[in-house]
């Protein structure tokens, strides 16, 4: 068999620096010069992609032949054929090129679904200059954060003490599963849903506490990371959580905080092991079945997942996928994020159901309805417990 040619569609949504895409579209041409690529840009909510996708492909449709798909996607794609399965058309070898945990987490019935592109950890960026003229240290647990970022919002240094992704949508999954783990809680365990515990209660209302308190702004229940990475880099907030690529974001030369921000793992809950845990973000590229240029999406995948693709991502603050660079000493000397990310305690969605997207579905519309103030927390987690529960049995909620 010849090279491959031909031309795809890459769906993705516009990930790392204004432009990564398309840069790795250009360097990708450059050494295939039989294939062209169109880079689509994807909806920035991974719901309303979902949504497109499920679509698009379940009605036959050819027209994307490579997408993005979310870490917390192959069971769901896997079970509705909305993905094709890799390993008959790649190397034995090529899946050694990650991480063992992060090839698994694209398995489905045990075969490989999708192609791990990038990491993602949670971080808790703040205002290192800000805790030094105070001269605080960086906040270990979730009531250390409250506490200084109430005394940095008196001293008139920020409008608001932490923001964070908590819209209603699968970023306050996220944003949950992390503070849930760091409170030793968890919303499905072995299988069963787990959201309504003493654990959880306890979260839901430290989350509600920095709202009350204004330490978080009554807007945040509706912000997804855009917004809250604007409020920070802007020089509103002391405290943020957010992705890797807020790093490089937050130091841009035009950026009023650029050399102003650390960045460290996320905290616990007092009593609890410290540091707290990052969910597990990232996205794969997974092949649409109904391509007819495979050869080429194939060729595209090989490529984005080798040595070339993967030090672009880091050298722009996306986390490799690949062991090899993810590891290298230097690229961590110019990047914290990356050399944090090697240190941080992850902690997975409830993902490996089929029904995950209505897993999720519970616990979010629940805790924004309760953080948004219209039910009361004990309802609100009663409510996601009631909901988990019927999406794992499999029923429409």
């Amino acid at each position: 068999m010849g090279p491959a040619k031909g031309s795809i569609t890459w769906y993705a949504i516009n990930f790392g620096p204004d432009g990564l895409p398309q840069r790795l579209v250009d360097a990708f041409e450059e050494e295939h010069p039989d294939i062209s690529v169109t880079y689509q840009a994807a909806p920035n909510n991974t719901d309303t992609m979902r949504a497109t996708l499920t679509t698009e492909i379940s009605g036959g449709s050819g027209s994307i032949d490579v997408y993005n798909g979310d870490v917390v996607w192959p069971s769901q794609f896997g079970s509705a054929q909305l993905a094709m399965p890799l390993d008959a058309h790649l190397p034995d070898d090529f899946w050694d090129r990650f991480p063992k945990e992060r090839a698994d987490v694209a398995l489905h019935d045990g075969e490989h679904l999708a192609a791990p592109l990038y990491v993602d950890t949670g971080f808790l960026f703040y205002r290192a200059d800000l805790l030094e003229k105070h001269d605080l240290p960086v906040p270990e647990t979730w009531e250390e954060l409250a506490d200084t970022a109430a005394r940095l919002q008196r001293a008139g240094d920020v409008r608001y003490g932490y923001v964070a992704q908590w819209a209603n949508y699968e970023g306050l999954t996220v944003n949950w599963t992390e503070l849930s783990a760091a409170a030793g809680g968890h919303s499905v365990n072995d299988g069963a849903a787990a959201i309504d515990s003493p654990e959880n209660r306890r979260v839901l209302d430290f989350m509600r506490g920095l709202l009350d308190e204004g330490v978080a702004p009554a807007a945040m229940t509706s912000f997804q990371e855009q917004q809250s990475l604007q409020t920070f880099v802007e020089g509103e907030a002391a405290f943020h959580r957010n992705w890797s690529y807020a790093w490089s974001e937050a130091n841009t030369p035009e950026s009023p905080i650029a050399g102003k921000v650390g960045v460290s793992a996320l905290p616990a809950f007092e009593g609890e092991d410290r540091p707290g845990p990052s969910g597990t973000g990232g996205w794969n590229l997974m092949i649409n079945p109904h391509s007819d240029a495979i050869g080429a999406g194939l060729a595209f995948i090989e490529w984005m997942t080798g040595p070339t693709a993967q030090r672009m991502l880091a050298e722009s603050s996306v986390l490799p996928a690949v062991g090899e660079v993810l590891n290298d000493r230097e690229l961590q000397r110019d990047n914290p994020t990356l050399a944090a990310a090697a240190r941080v305690p992850l902690v997975s969605r409830p993902s490996d159901s089929p029904r995950y997207a209505q897993v999720s579905n519970g616990i979010f519309t629940n805790i924004n309805g309760s953080l948004a103030g219209s039910v009361p927390p004990d309802s609100a987690l009663r409510a996601a417990q009631h909901d988990i529960g019927k999406a794992l049995k499999g029923r429409a909620l």
